[in-house]
């Protein structure tokens, strides 16, 4: 039902309330299919503290008490930054067991309650370099937690209504993405830990390189997810994350959260936030934003590359990963622009291409769904040349990731063999080339694992238990040691892994070491903070000493030795990568230098000044990994000091300055200890399956008038009741609807349920009584559904009886449609943020069959099939994009009008230059409730009747990015983004019946844009000539959403 049409009288707010309830109550998967299919799988249970209730596997359960003592430390503090005091419910957290690289809290609204899913671990490097570990799920709840407390604070009439209904919505949606995952953002290494995004160089100096590419001219478009200078990681994000640390150092913390009560506390949460922030700050967001933007430029410190440093590739995208090959120089490149697909390029030392490959698979049974340089790690050659390795990561059939190692012939860039079923990041092969050895996870462990190339059997080579979180190994060229990352207490550091098992660091000082590469025997290349931007080191094994090779302006990824006197590495140069290279000769001369280095070249760190004690989290079983870690050595409790009585008289050399244990490069290796605090477990038992589902945590009454049809001054009266629940792990859920019309003066009914205990299938069945406009609708539908890699498939019964009214003109009528239906679309494609799908192949086929149709004796079918090309556009533009499709659909058994061809508009018209017509009405014995139609572009105010047709169209299309916005529109409404503006060409043509063609050309111009970071808006102007005798040109103005 619709509240559009109610009386004018009616509150404002009863308006909004209508259009959140009217039809809300509803049934729909609760989880993602991979993790619902997880919950299926697992034995669940759950654990509730005074904090949170926690649903996890039961093979999980160290897991589940390591992310509630990080987590409740980290909710606690939230509640107490929070302006209000009141007491919330606990938070509801989610633990999977599906690897899906992804964490998220779902908002309280209508029909669905507020969440947090998470992930056992993570198995993308992406996450490595962001400063989150790949099994520091601890972290990560934390920063999903700075989401839920901040919904969780509504007060005032939405509070009131929230209770009573069982949840509307939480009205700090509406303070945009910016700002939710800025602060989010923000507080992730401010929780009692310095970890994430905020500390990561890699994050920094992405950052830094998008304000010196514009000299610090932003404007509030920065903001947005879709500015495409920001990709892969998004504005509301980066941008939002150093906004939210600019108003928290300019204006204090207190203020975040004050803004945070003031818009839970609003009366239309949607409307003037931007007057909020001027109520707690004084100043509007564009404002503020505005004084961000002096700051950027007051501090803008451009620097420039070093004379030393050459540059080798002068685009190699916005995020590429990049491997050398140390015998001849040679590299691989594996990159992705905004005007380029993924492509895997190989050049020799000299720059030449030797290929360049596009990695994306287009036809079914492809032996890889996705691939992007943000999934690869493990990039290495074989010493011989020959081969070129990587692990990338990509899709299983319910949609979690799954690891691939890929051996690549590097003459030709022919992917020769796989390896499936990695759980975990890539590394290196062996010298001896029979070998990969890689990082394998499980659960919140990441161990060294040798993978032997033609037995296929694995040997784990490290036996950590607990909260370990490993980077890329690399193999010495001897073969017997392995240098690997390792997440300490303080950051990233190196560990050597020595012939016959012992571990011991290289590094201990936390400063992003990482991403390390033999030079020779006793010599690595690897990564290291200096001056807060990660530059490419060089390091004496054996002595553990350090030299700096690179000094780039912002950010170094991917170093890697080329022929022993150089570095090739991934330059951060504005909102790009290139490819630079370094010499080694300076380094590797300090290295050799025979005077001893001063202690700061070696990567250890003096003892810290007296903190105040800190107690840790203790753990009653030691499987729960908060201190103890079965397997390995447990860290000293004090480091060794020198007495007074030892040292020498003479002044030879001052004593060496007390060490941190924390830090000591000679401590045994073992993970760090939980930061968090001891969990208070109030219960923990098996999950009961109809937990909560007969409680419904959706219950709404509503109401409103409509003009009567035949006197406007007497309003008629509508009401009913909405009210949907389900079980908390979604294996069950229902809607009930219940409505009374006093114009028709007869109840309305609908009901719908739907299971997800066969998952990765969702079943749902509905039915309901509807009775509106003197017809009365009994439908029924029973379908199930599911995602098989990227390709949904359902199958079902529908079902439709429909009884128009007797009237003076005519008897009453019955018509029906019962039968089977199933429907399966495929698409694989790739294409560039620019430029839209450069690639791509869809296929789609849909058909059913309906017995007896429309009360008749013939049995009618309905089938189609649909093929879509996408092709690149004209060379050297990068912003266009060709698509052709086919389709062709077929009713046998059918009578001639109920296909209906054209008449439909792709949006919202407000003008069109002819008025609509068609082919003849449709009798209401064709009208069970379903309609049987196609568009046809360029005939959207025409329709043809047909049993059957095909298809035909081209769009070529070209777009000039703009990529603008402001903070608010209008001084009170959302933030407004432009995208885009597009041009189309078209041409379509459609044959039906095999005996008439409908054709038409012309093209298009579409303004493209975003209200409030979440709705897309486009407005556009369309002119078309159509062939046919009779038809003039249309003209079409619209818009879509």
């Amino acid at each position: 039902m619709s509240a559009s049409r109610g009386s004018a009288r009616q509150p404002a707010i009863l308006a909004c309330l209508l259009l959140l309830t009217s039809g809300c109550a509803f049934v729909a998967p609760r989880f993602p299919q991979n993790v619902q299919a997880s919950f299926a799988r697992d034995d669940m249970h759950k654990l509730t503290t005074q904090s949170m209730e926690l649903y996890y596997p039961a093979h999980l359960r160290g897991t589940a008490l390591r992310v509630a003592a990080r987590m409740e430390g980290c909710v606690e503090r939230l509640r107490t930054d929070a302006w209000s005091k009141a007491e919330r419910k606990r938070v509801l957290v989610y633990l999977t067991s599906a690897d899906f690289n992804n964490a998220y809290v779902q908002s309280e609204f209508a029909s669905t309650p507020q969440q947090m899913v998470l992930p056992q671990h993570m198995t993308l490097e992406q996450f490595n370099l962001l400063g989150l570990g790949e099994t520091d799920i601890g972290d990560v709840a934390c920063h999903e937690s700075v989401h839920y407390v901040q919904m969780q604070q509504v007060g005032g009439l939405w509070n009131v209504l929230n209770k009573v209904t069982g949840g509307l919505f939480q009205p700090n949606i509406f303070t945009e993405s910016w700002f939710l995952e800025g602060l989010a953002t923000y507080y992730e290494g401010r929780l009692g830990k310095e970890t994430g995004r905020p500390y990561s160089p890699v994050w920094r100096g992405w950052w830094e390189g998008a304000v010196q590419a514009r000299r610090g001219e932003l404007n509030a478009g920065y903001l947005s997810p879709e500015n495409r200078a920001l990709d892969p990681f998004g504005g509301n994000y980066l941008s939002g994350m150093n906004f939210v640390e600019y108003l928290a150092k300019t204006y204090g913390e207190k203020r975040l959260w004050k803004l945070v009560e003031e818009q839970g506390n609003s009366l239309f949460p949607p409307i003037a936030v931007t007057l909020r922030f001027k109520r707690v700050y004084g100043k509007d967001i564009g404002s503020l934003f505005s004084e961000f933007e002096q700051s950027l430029q007051q501090n803008l410190q451009v620097r420039e590359r070093p004379a030393t440093q050459q540059v080798l590739v002068r685009d190699a995208g916005y995020f590429s990963r990049l491997v050398a090959n140390p015998a001849d120089g040679s590299t691989a490149l594996v990159s992705v622009g905004r005007e380029e697909i993924t492509h895997l390029t190989v050049r020799e030392r000299d720059g030449r291409v030797r290929f360049s490959r596009a990695l994306v698979q287009l036809l079914p049974g492809r032996r890889w769904v996705v691939a992007s340089p943000s999934l690869v790690s493990g990039m290495t050659f074989s010493r011989d040349g020959q081969w070129l390795y990587l692990v990338s990561a990509d899709i299983d059939a319910v949609g979690s990731y799954t690891g691939k190692l890929w051996r690549v012939d590097a003459r030709t860039g022919d992917v020769v063999r796989l390896w499936d079923d990695l759980v975990g990041m890539g590394g290196d092969v062996t010298a001896d080339g029979r070998s990969y050895v890689f990082v394998e996870v499980s659960g919140d462990a990441a161990n060294l694992v040798r993978l032997d190339l033609e037995s296929g059997q694995r040997e784990r080579l490290t036996d950590f238990k607990a909260h370990t979180a490993l980077g890329t190994p690399v193999t010495s060229p001897d073969g017997e040691r392995y240098v690997f990352p390792m997440n300490g207490a303080h950051g990233w550091d190196l560990v050597l892994r020595e012939p016959e098992g012992s571990l011991r660091w290289l590094t201990r000082d936390g400063l992003f070491n990482y991403s390390p590469r033999w030079l020779d025997d006793d010599h690595l290349v690897f990564l290291r903070e200096h001056e807060g931007r990660l530059q490419a080191h060089v390091m004496t094994v054996s002595t553990r000493r350090i030299a700096r090779v690179t000094d780039a302006p912002l950010l170094v990824m991917d170093a890697a030795p080329v022929g022993g006197d150089a570095v090739a590495f991934l330059n951060r140069d504005g909102i790009n990568f290139t490819v630079d290279r370094a010499p080694l000769t300076d380094a590797l001369a300090e290295l050799s230098a025979t005077p001893e280095m001063p202690a700061a070249s070696v990567a250890t760190a003096p003892a810290p000044e007296p903190a105040p004690p800190h107690t840790e989290p203790q753990g009653t079983d030691a499987q729960d990994g908060f201190v103890a870690f079965p397997g390995q050595p447990a860290p000293p409790m004090d480091a060794p000091t020198q007495a007074a009585s030892d040292i020498a008289s003479a002044p030879v050399a001052p004593p060496p300055l007390p060490v941190d244990p924390a830090h000591d490069v000679d401590a045994p290796v073992t993970p760090p200890a939980v930061v968090g605090r001891p969990v208070e477990v109030l219960k923990d038992e098996p999950y009961s399956p109809l937990e909560g589902f007969f409680i419904p945590n959706y219950r709404v009454p509503y109401f409103y008038t409509v003009p009567n049809d035949v006197d406007d001054e007497d309003p008629y009266f509508a009401g009913g009741i909405s009210i949907a629940g389900q079980d908390r792990l979604g294996f069950h859920a229902y809607a009930l609807t219940l409505t009374y019309d006093m114009k028709e003066n007869q109840p309305g009914v609908s009901f719908a349920y739907g299971n997800a205990q066969l998952s990765p299938f969702y079943i749902q069945v509905s039915a309901s009584r509807l009775r509106e406009n003197e017809r009365t609708d009994l439908q029924a539908t029973a379908f199930a559904s599911r995602t098989f890699w990227t390709t949904p498939v359902s199958f079902g019964v529908l079902a439709l009886d429909r009884r128009f009214d007797a009237t003076e003109r005519r008897p009453a009528i019955t018509t029906r449609l019962i039968g089977p239906e199933v429907a399966a679309s495929y698409f694989a494609g790739e294409g560039t943020s620019y430029g839209g799908t450069q690639r791509g192949l869809g296929l789609s086929v849909s058909g059913g069959i309906f017995p007896k149709a429309f009360t008749l004796d013939s049995t009618v079918g309905d089938v189609r099939l649909g093929v879509d090309g996408y092709l690149g556009g004209l060379p050297f533009t990068g912003k266009d994009n060709l698509q052709l499709s086919v389709a062709g659909r077929a009713l046998p058994g059918a009578p001639t009008e109920l296909l209906e061809v054209g008449g439909i508009v792709a949006g919202q018209a407000f003008f069109l230059n002819r008025d609509s017509t068609t082919d003849g009405g449709l009798p209401l014995q064709l009208q069970p409730g379903l309609a049987f139609s196609e568009y046809l572009r360029g005939y959207e105010d025409h329709t043809f009747r047909a049993r059957n047709v095909l298809l035909a169209n081209a769009r070529y299309r070209y777009r000039f990015i703009i990529d603008y916005g402001w903070a608010s529109t209008l001084w009170v409404l959302p933030s407004l983004f432009i995208s885009q503006v597009e041009l189309d060409g078209f041409g379509s043509i459609a044959r039906t019946d095999n005996r008439d063609n409908h054709a038409a050309v012309g093209g298009s111009a579409t303004l493209r844009l975003s209200v409030g970071q979440a709705y897309a808006l486009s407005f556009f102007y369309q002119y078309a000539h159509r062939f046919d005798d009779g038809f003039g040109d249309l003209h079409l103005i619209g818009m879509t959403f």
